[in-house]
């Protein structure tokens, strides 16, 4: 039986692999990160609320000097998190851990939790 692959950018859900890969634009050039597609489609509610585009959201998480996450991928993952945390008023079990902060669309920077 032959199998019928949905393209990456598709919003229908897939009968398969959770991991999902996209290639984005950052300022140092374009690259490509693997996201499970809750991931994808909690990032894609962030940039709709933030008003901005997943390669918005790449680019501020790459430039910022506080995070340490290793790649990219993870950088993202943890902005992710740290976002939705924030908005739930939770704290930070890291103070010094920045967080993608809810309503900053347009600063063009990220802020740290203290």
């Amino acid at each position: 039986m032959p199998v019928t692959r949905q393209p990456a950018h598709s919003d229908q859900p897939v009968n398969g692999p959770s991991l999902v890969t996209r290639n984005l634009r950052l300022d140092r050039g374009r690259t490509s990160i693997r996201l499970e597609q809750v991931e994808w489609a909690a990032l894609d509610t962030i940039c709709r609320t933030e008003g901005i585009d997943r390669h918005a959201f790449a680019t501020r998480v790459d430039r910022d000097p506080l995070r340490h996450e290793k790649t990219l991928t993870s950088r993202v993952r943890s902005a992710i998190l740290a976002y939705f945390m924030s908005r739930a008023g939770m704290a930070m079990a890291d103070a010094g851990n920045p967080a993608f902060r809810p309503g900053r669309a347009g600063s063009g920077q990220e802020e740290s939790r203290s």
